[in-house]
């Protein structure tokens, strides 16, 4: 009877620890070195970066892993916001990148206020855009830097050239759906 107790203990304390509240993230957690700009006019720098996944809607198997850019360090409503998947709209840059079941990457968007295009529409791009990237499913570490000429004309405007410059480490959080 004395060992079923013991077990049972041993079992609520572990059952207690899996269900206390996360352990605080660190403001640096979120800290980056990244710089973006279009045309060589419109330009974002950013200092932070929330990252967060979320399921596509009618792409089985896919994800969006995005990245949201802020310029200056995140506050501690927003480092909370983002522990629980929810991004401030105050960002200057996102990249998206389209990832498979494997986290392979398959496409990458880039948007800074007024200005959005897929820079990485095909293999060879998509081989290209990282020098370095791992993803885990909870930690993502990418290093890019490059450019890309959209084509605009659909638009009925000239193309346009982003460029980038990204180094980061920083969790990433599972997107919280609208209406949930």
């Amino acid at each position: 009877m004395r060992r079923y107790w013991t077990f049972a203990s041993a079992v609520l304390g572990m059952i207690s620890v899996a269900f206390a509240d996360p352990t605080p993230i660190e403001p640096s957690s979120f800290s980056t070195n990244a710089q973006f700009s279009v045309d060589s006019g419109a330009v974002s720098l950013a200092s932070a970066a929330v990252a967060t996944i979320e399921a596509r809607n009618f792409a089985p198997g896919y994800s969006w892993l995005r990245i949201y850019f802020y310029s200056g360090p995140l506050s501690k409503e927003e480092i909370a916001g983002a522990m629980n998947g929810k991004v401030n709209s105050r960002w200057n840059a996102v990249i998206q990148l389209t990832v498979d079941k494997g986290l392979k990457v398959s496409q990458v968007d880039m948007s800074i206020p007024g200005h959005g295009c897929t820079i990485a529409p095909f293999e060879q791009e998509v081989r290209a855009f990282p020098q370095e990237y791992r993803f885990d499913g909870q930690n993502l570490r990418l290093k890019s830097k490059g450019s890309y000429v959209c084509d605009m004309k659909f638009m009925r405007i000239p193309n346009q050239k982003f460029e980038w410059n990204i180094d980061l480490t920083v969790p990433v959080f599972e997107k919280v759906r609208s209406g949930k």
